[in-house]
């Protein structure tokens, strides 16, 4: 627990040392995930706080959360928060369903995957594509990407309830595929409770 609240990312790579193996030379490294077949509608299909856990992105955004506020079967409209030197925002987004895909055989693929990201009254600005989530929709690994702009970056999230302890698997695909891809940061720490539910006085977490 003291290790946890110390630093999430070192948390994770805790969880994952039961599935590493060492090969020859000494050398430690994660055993590759196969892709599951993602579903980005059932993930947002959740009254419950997101929190961005580890992001590759490079800004000082901290304490980024997702709150679903409602979903149809093309739409969904949630609102993200975050801490900016100091400072909270509240921004209102829209997400498009849509299939983002790379395999050739794309169309044995029947779920969406990703959102194209706009704000109320604006043309869409980018896109976030789920690449990775666990059975119980606790966690997820996306992309994220802005329109007209080659800076792209990876974002692991979890529901509030299950902060203190990812899914191994989910961060370990998060480790996998961010491998060489920027530096991971941490974006989660318990402050952030304290930040966005101010009420409490004294956490529980």
């Amino acid at each position: 627990r003291k290790i946890m609240e110390a630093s999430p990312i070192i948390f994770v790579f805790l969880l994952l040392l039961p599935t590493t193996k060492q090969h020859g030379g000494g050398r430690i490294i994660s055993k590759p995930i196969r892709e599951n077949r993602v579903n980005i509608k059932r993930f947002f299909n959740n009254s419950e706080a997101t929190w961005t856990f580890i992001t590759t992105e490079t800004s000082n955004i901290e304490c980024k959360v997702d709150v679903t506020l409602a979903m149809n079967s093309t739409f969904v409209k949630f609102e993200t928060s975050f801490s900016l030197n100091g400072f909270r925002v509240n921004v209102t987004n829209f997400g498009k369903f849509q299939r983002l895909y790379d395999d050739a055989d794309k169309r044995n693929y029947t779920n969406y995957n990703a959102i194209f990201l706009s704000n109320p009254g604006r043309e869409p600005y980018g896109y976030e594509r789920l690449l990775f989530q666990t059975k119980d929709n606790s966690c997820g690994v996306f992309l994220v990407a802005l329109n007209d702009h080659p800076y792209q970056w990876y974002e692991l999230r979890v529901r509030n309830s299950s902060r203190r302890m990812p899914r191994p698997r989910c961060a370990n695909y998060y480790l996998n595929v961010t491998r060489n891809k920027g530096k991971r940061r941490q974006v989660y720490t318990v402050e952030c409770q304290r930040i966005f539910y101010p009420r409490l006085e004294r956490a529980p977490w």
